[in-house]
C-alpha cells in the first residue's frame, strides 16, 4: 500500500460520521498499473467516491488534472469560508443587539 488514510472531520462525540478517506495502492516501483486510487468524502449519511485511474497514459493525465482541480477548488472554498466566517463574527448581531 502506497498510501492509506482516514481522517474524521467532526469530533467523535457528535456521533456524526463525517470523514475523508484516501487509498492509493502501490505500483510496485511503476510495474503495476491496475491499482486502486480512491478518495472518499463522507458526511453523515452521504458519501462520494472519486476514482483516479492510472492504468494508461490518458487516464494518468486525466486523473492528475482531476485531483489538481479538486485541490484548487477546495483551497479556494476554504479561503472563502474563512473570510465569510470572519465577516459574520465581526458584523452579525443576533436579535438586534
Amino acid at each position: 500500500m502506497a498510501y492509506r488514510k482516514r481522517v474524521f472531520l467532526n469530533p467523535i462525540s457528535l456521533s456524526l460520521p463525517s470523514y475523508i478517506q484516501a487509498v492509493a495502492d502501490s505500483s510496485d516501483e511503476g510495474t503495476y498499473v491496475l491499482g486502486s486510487y480512491v478518495l472518499i468524502v463522507a458526511d453523515c449519511h452521504r458519501n462520494i467516491m472519486l476514482e483516479f485511474s492510472l492504468a494508461n497514459e490518458t487516464q494518468r493525465r486525466l486523473s492528475l488534472a482531476k485531483i489538481d482541480r479538486l485541490v484548487k477548488v477546495v483551497n479556494e472554498f476554504r479561503d472563502a469560508l474563512h473570510k465569510e466566517a470572519k465577516l459574520i463574527e465581526e458584523n452579525y448581531k443576533p436579535d438586534g443587539y
